[in-house]
C-alpha cells in the first residue's frame, strides 16, 4: 500500500461538503449534470476526472457498458466516443432517476437505457465489448446503497458475474486509487476470476497514486 498523507476518513470529510451542496448542477466535457440527493458526485476529487479524459481518448465499441452509472457521466462519454448501444446500471434508485433526467438533458448523447440493477441482476441477456467501472471504494458507512468492505465484495462479484455479459475480446477499464488499500485493488482481485489486468495511465495528487486499469478475459485454450 503506498503510504500518502489522506485517509479515507479524510476522503469521506471531503465528500461530506459535495452531498451538503445536493442537488446541484455541473457540465462536465460539454455533459449537462445534475447531481441529485444522495447520488454520488462525479465531479468530486480527481479519479472521475482522470478517468473521464482517459475514456475520451479510447476506441469505441459498439456494445458499451456503464456499472455502477451514478448521475450517468460515464454512459455519456461512451456515447459520445461513438459507441453504438450503451446501457447504464446502478443499484441505487436515487442515481437511475438522476441519470435518466441527464439524459433529457444530453439528448443527442442519451444512453438507450439507464436500468436499475444489483450489479448484473437485471441487466439485459447480451454481451458488452466496452465496459467502464468507477466503483465506489468509499465511504464505507452504508451511503449510496455501499457495503462497509469499502468495495471489496462488489468487485469480486462484479468479476463473478462478468464473463456472462462479455465479448470474447471485451475491455474493461476501472480506476483505482492507492490510499484506499491493497486489498480493494482490482489488480489483486481480478486475476482471480480469469482475468488479465494492465495498468495503462496514472496520475499523482496529495492522495497519492491514482491508476486506470485495462481489464480482459485469459483466453480459453
Amino acid at each position: 500500500m503506498t503510504t500518502t498523507g489522506i485517509t479515507i476518513a479524510d476522503r469521506e470529510a471531503e465528500l461530506a461538503d459535495y452531498l451538503a451542496r445536493q442537488p446541484y448542477s455541473v457540465e462536465q466535457d460539454g455533459i449537462k449534470l445534475t447531481i441529485a440527493k444522495n447520488v454520488f458526485p462525479s465531479d468530486f476529487g480527481l479519479t472521475s476526472s482522470f478517468f473521464g479524459d482517459f475514456m475520451l481518448k479510447q476506441k469505441p465499441g459498439k456494445t458499451g457498458l456503464d456499472m455502477g452509472c451514478g448521475s450517468g457521466y460515464f454512459a455519456f462519454i461512451l456515447k459520445k466516443i461513438g459507441c453504438e448501444e450503451v446501457i447504464g446500471v446502478d443499484f441505487n434508485p436515487d442515481a437511475v432517476a438522476c441519470a435518466r433526467h441527464n439524459g433529457l438533458q444530453n439528448p443527442e448523447l442519451s444512453p438507450d437505457a439507464f436500468i436499475h440493477s444489483d450489479l448484473f441482476a437485471s441487466v439485459p441477456a447480451k454481451r458488452f465489448d466496452l465496459v467502464v467501472f468507477n466503483f465506489n471504494y468509499y465511504p464505507s458507512n452504508g451511503t449510496f446503497g455501499l457495503n462497509p468492505d469499502g468495495g471489496q465484495q462488489i468487485l469480486r462479484r462484479f468479476f463473478s458475474e462478468a464473463p456472462d455479459y462479455l465479448e470474447p475480446n471485451a475491455q474493461i477499464f476501472i480506476p483505482f486509487s492507492d490510499f484506499v488499500g491493497a486489498e480493494h485493488d482490482p489488480k489483486h482481485v481480478a486475476p482471480e476470476y480469469g482475468f488479465n489486468v494492465n495498468a495503462v495511465a496514472e496520475t499523482h495528487n496529495h492522495a497519492g497514486r491514482h491508476v486506470i486499469y485495462q481489464i480482459n478475459q485469459n483466453p480459453i485454450d
